[in-house]
């Protein structure tokens, strides 16, 4: 019986010494900017989400959730939330971490700006939706999806994994870029540069400069509306259809098709490794 105290006195001072790792904590912060003239915003996020929403002329209001991982101490998260990492100089606004990096912390974005500003927005491993705003924007996320709507002028968007869902409303060059995921585009008018490593790709719109369009294992649609082009379609395996009418050039083969479409136009060259290319 003596024994048997010792050996449970042992374990109660064997987990008294055991170190509870501290528990994941939350802080939020606002703020509310006023800027004169054009909106230069630029959001740099190490790790969380990022939506940007349609807002009045003039004014930038951000409201921020931080989180931290286990382990991460609770003075971590207020200090963030008490010096949130906001710098505005003139009508430039950066929000992010400049010279600070943020271990074991995330933070959710909810940014509402003009829709006309000037947009460069990035995070580390997060999606990002954007409601209206940005024009002549660049979108990126290492592991996330991308979904925009509004976008003035030509954009850029890429993701390491995720699938891209963009949206036009203006002329300009385009390009979209996932290395795992779909991706859809509306209402391109311009040049466009899209490829995916492993997805599909449909894209609406008419060329007004090349297109080219690729992907590893997927299948392409295009709607091109009434805009006149040169096709030049090619698959690994898989068939290639135009329900618009086509003057093919050379020889006809069954994964290569090349010809013009509208009287001709810009090129458009699609590729895929495995996959079915159609031309609406």
């Amino acid at each position: 019986m003596r024994h048997l105290f010792a050996g449970i006195s042992a374990l109660l001072a064997l987990a008294a010494t055991v170190v509870v790792p501290a528990r994941a904590t939350e802080a939020t912060f606002e703020r509310d900017l006023t800027v004169s003239g054009r909106v230069d915003l630029a959001i740099n996020n190490g790790s969380g989400f990022i939506h940007l929403t349609n807002g009045p002329a003039g004014h930038v209001h951000v409201f921020a959730r931080v989180h931290s991982s286990w382990g991460t101490s609770d003075d971590a998260v207020q200090d963030i939330a008490a010096h949130p990492p906001i710098q505005q100089t003139g009508n430039i606004v950066r929000i992010g971490p400049i010279h600070r990096a943020l271990n074991n912390v995330s933070i959710d974005y909810e940014i509402q700006a003009p829709a006309d500003a000037y947009l460069d927005a990035g995070s580390g491993s997060g999606n990002i939706t954007d409601d209206g705003v940005g024009a002549n924007a660049k979108l990126s996320t290492g592991s996330g999806s991308i979904q925009a709507t509004g976008l003035k002028g030509g954009f850029t968007v890429g993701t390491g994994s995720g699938n891209i869902d963009a949206e036009q409303v203006s002329p300009g060059d385009v390009k979209a870029n996932t290395g795992s995921g779909s991706i859809e585009l509306k209402n391109v008018h311009g040049g466009l540069h899209a490829g995916t490593g492993s997805g599909h790709v449909k894209v609406e719109g008419a060329p007004t400069a090349s297109w080219l369009i690729h992907t590893g294992s997927g299948s392409v649609e295009l709607w091109t509306e009434n805009a006149g082009l040169t096709l030049d379609a090619s698959t690994g395996s898989g068939g290639i259809h135009t329900d618009r009418e086509i003057s093919s050039q050379g020889s006809v083969e069954r994964h290569h098709l090349k010809g013009t479409i509208g009287g001709g136009g810009p090129e458009v060259r699609v590729e895929t490794g495995s996959g079915s290319i159609r031309v609406h």
